[in-house]
């Protein structure tokens, strides 16, 4: 047997060992998608995504999808998406990543050009980049070409009660957080008495930091119980023309609470919002 034929079977033994098997399968990822986001909504909250053990469609002649949203979270917290086309009406969303098996499918009544997505996220979640696929499928049923987005991900605490709000743009968003007893928490007062902190205060007084998020967290196992008022306020706006924003709550064994809104324009002509109250 010539020398270089030697050497060449010689090599590809080699990496079959390594393998295990010539043509083995690529490594089946040990996450679920369920595992890194664990809702998503359309329609400010009456659409919500089903999840499938099964990989996302083969991309057909479908349109494709431009992508624009918040591009940081916090665990626990959630993600505004906007998700649209210039090329044709479609029906359909499917998001996953690539670290994890499985796929959302949010299916809309009627076609669409854009939809605003909230995606929440695992709570479980560690700092770091996450990376999402959206894909869209037209009113014929075809499904197009995927697009990414990297998610940046702040680790922050997450006992009973966590309150968080992300926004768009590059401006001052303050959450408050008014606790059973009518305490109020917020970046002049970052711990009461019952034990909530806000333990990230994001781009105070336009001091930009690119965090975009603010988390307000009460501790495991002694969280008040009662009634919680959660309002956002529009600090400065530090020149941006509009801030998109999407608050999150989390209780201890239920499913996550979202809501969203926006302030347009200057800050002084933005009230503060009053989001939610809640009971624990």
């Amino acid at each position: 047997m010539p020398v270089a034929r030697s050497l060449r079977l010689m090599l590809i033994a080699a990496a079959c060992a390594v393998l295990a098997a010539c043509g083995a399968e690529p490594l089946v990822p040990t996450y679920t998608i369920t595992d890194f986001i664990t809702n998503v909504t359309a329609r400010n909250g009456t659409v919500i995504g089903v999840v499938h053990e099964t990989d996302a469609p083969a991309p057909l002649n479908g349109p494709a999808p431009t992508i624009a949203g918040i591009a940081t979270v916090v665990n626990g917290g959630s993600t505004r998406v906007s998700v649209g086309t210039q090329d044709a009406d479609f029906q359909r969303v499917f998001i996953w990543t690539p670290s994890a098996r499985g796929h959302y499918e949010v299916l809309l009544s009627g076609g669409a050009t854009l939809e605003d997505l909230v995606l929440s996220v695992a709570r479980t979640v560690h700092a770091g980049n996450l990376r999402l696929r959206y894909q869209i499928e037209s009113l014929a049923a075809e499904p197009g070409p995927y697009a990414e987005q990297t998610l940046s991900v702040i680790n922050v605490g997450t006992g009973d009660v966590q309150i968080s709000v992300a926004w768009t743009g590059a401006s001052d968003v303050d959450l408050h957080v008014f606790d059973p007893s009518g305490e109020e928490i917020y970046y002049a007062n970052k711990t009461a008495a019952s034990g909530g902190t806000l333990d990230l205060d994001s781009n105070p007084a336009c001091a930009i930091d690119n965090k975009n998020n603010e988390n307000i967290v009460f501790p495991t196992g002694s969280a008040p119980s009662g009634d919680y008022r959660v309002v956002v306020d529009y600090y400065d706006d530090c020149g941006v023309a509009r801030s998109d924003w999407v608050v999150t709550v989390q209780r201890k064994d239920q499913e996550p609470l979202t809501f969203i809104g926006s302030f347009v324009g200057g800050s002084g002509s933005n009230p503060a919002a009053e989001v939610t109250t809640f009971t624990y």
